[in-house]
């Protein structure tokens, strides 16, 4: 995948799945919270119940990953196509431990500098394969079927049934939940970025950036 088109996918991938708010809501006269993400209302979602989020592990991601794409855990990422990133390459940037390598017993007690780019990586690649599989063997498409592509490789109708049944089972697999209107929109939409780079393969880009924002979304890694 060319580096302008990475870019892209990751800027992308930033703007549909987060927002910040200049305020804290401990500031005084901040006024009312942010409108939720997928709400078209401030405090239309109610507080959780549970603020002690938790970053899955390397096992948990995997195992996440692949039942999210329907991989099987050993396909999801390998580095030189041989170590799995998760829980060899990777393992204690993600929060595991290698006792008998390098002697390290405890898992690191905050995320490092790198994770994020680990987990950019393992999203990436596990998307990177279920696109594949499902367009070299359309009869058997898992995820990304019934897409009709022109002769550049586009997308031909971006607001279709398809477009939008494909979406709403990412977040089905990966978050457990349907979209947001603005969700939905806002990843159909992505496809012209991906088309202002002069990619070759913009539908087939398209199918990958979408699954990569909502696969390394905080929502997909954290519990």
């Amino acid at each position: 995948m060319r580096p302008d088109l990475l870019r892209v996918l990751l800027l992308s991938a930033c703007g549909v799945l987060f927002a910040c708010s200049s305020s804290s809501p401990s500031e005084p006269n901040a006024g009312p919270p942010p409108a939720e993400p997928g709400t078209d209302s401030p405090g239309a979602v109610a507080p959780s119940s549970r603020d002690n989020l938790r970053f899955m592990n390397p096992e948990q991601l995997t195992a996440h990953f692949s039942a999210a794409l329907s991989l099987p855990p050993e396909q999801v990422c390998n580095e030189l196509g041989q170590y799995p990133c998760a829980t060899y390459a990777h393992n204690v940037v993600l929060g595991g431990v290698e006792p008998y390598d390098i002697g390290f017993y405890e898992p690191l007690t905050i995320t490092g500098a790198t994770t994020p780019n680990v987990i950019d990586r393992m999203a990436l690649a596990a998307c990177a394969r279920r696109v594949s599989l499902d367009v070299t063997t359309p009869g058997e498409a898992i995820l990304f079927k019934g897409l009709e592509l022109d002769a550049r490789g586009s997308l031909v109708n971006r607001e279709g049934a398809p477009v939008h049944d494909i979406i709403t089972s990412l977040y089905q697999r990966a978050l457990m939940r349907d979209p947001s209107e603005s969700e939905v929109g806002a990843l159909s939409r992505l496809v012209s970025q991906i088309e202002a780079t002069g990619s070759q393969t913009p539908g087939r880009d398209w199918m990958t950036g979408v699954c990569f924002a909502v696969l390394s979304s905080a929502e997909s890694v954290f519990f």
